[in-house]
């Protein structure tokens, strides 16, 4: 299933079954209580087909004239003469067939049916047009968004066919329970500077660990992943380690990242609003290091 020549920013992944294995699939029909319980247990929900296959080939084809117009995008779905690994959010937000996809009642429905009651997302949206040869180094999210509740949870959505050597997300097994993961990493905030060293002083991006098998061998766990296809939803914890994996195709992977939160719990204000101040200069806080 998993291909030995998987790599996270040009360090190999050992491909072996018993370093590397395949998702769970998870059924959005089973109801709020069995998915709260599978949440707990695995830290991730991958939901096959949750969103209309249709719908996200719309919005990927809208998308992909708006990137090849900004010059991220080239001819078909090869890489344009700006083509970087950077987020696209306002392009995301003037599309109106993503935002029905992202923020739409299939989304929302399952999102208030997982939470038990009703909800509400970030305003801002995580276009992502992967090139090939990037990916995205071993991280928990929750270092990047922890300024409201910690019932949040991020959906991966990838918008078109995804296959194994495209790359895509994956997570790390038993990742969101191990403490030896967390502790001195996801009480952390990358929006924090010392003030000794004042706002321009060196920025810490968040990584867990460059070499992304160098992780896994330290925690003894494996890497999951697996193919995906438009509609397909990948739903994880603010604690769970993922990565994204090298783009071995030679077009451009694309895909959002959204939040979605119960609606009666504090909200992360670098995310809401008409202009959400995201990782920018609005958004630091000095600290006595």
């Amino acid at each position: 299933m998993v291909s030995k020549h998987l790599t996270v920013r040009g360090y190999a992944i050992d491909g072996r079954p018993e370093h590397v294995g395949p998702l769970r699939a998870s059924d959005a029909a089973s109801g709020g209580d069995e998915l709260r319980a599978r949440l707990a247990e695995d830290g991730y929900l991958y939901l096959p087909g949750l969103l209309s296959r249709d719908e996200v080939l719309e919005a990927r084809g809208a998308l992909l004239d708006r990137l090849r117009e900004s010059g991220y995008v080239g001819e078909g779905a090869a890489p344009g003469p700006q083509a970087d690994g950077g987020v696209h959010s306002e392009i995301a937000r003037r599309c109106d067939a993503l935002q029905r996809v992202l923020y739409g009642p299939a989304m929302t429905g399952f999102f208030e049916e997982l939470f038990g009651e009703p909800v509400r997302h970030f305003d801002f949206s995580w276009l992502r047009a992967i090139s090939p040869g990037w990916g995205t180094k071993p991280h928990m999210d929750n270092v990047f968004m922890n300024r409201g509740t910690p019932r949040l949870l991020t959906a991966w959505v990838p918008l078109g066919d995804v296959p194994l050597e495209m790359g895509g997300v994956a997570v790390l097994e038993g990742s969101h329970r191990l403490a030896r993961l967390q502790d001195g990493y996801a009480d952390r905030d990358v929006d924090t500077y010392c003030v000794e060293d004042g706002p321009d002083g060196e920025w810490w991006n968040g990584t867990l660990r460059e070499d992304a098998d160098g992780l896994r061998a330290e925690v003894g766990s494996r890497w999951l992943t697996g193919s995906y296809r438009a509609g397909d939803v990948l739903v994880f914890t603010m604690l769970t380690a993922h990565c994204g994996l090298d783009n071995g195709s030679d077009e451009v992977r694309l895909s959002c990242d959204i939040r979605y939160q119960p609606a009666s719990e504090p909200v992360d204000g670098r995310w809401v609003g008409p202009d959400p101040s995201a990782h920018g200069p609005r958004s630091k806080v000095g600290v006595i290091c």
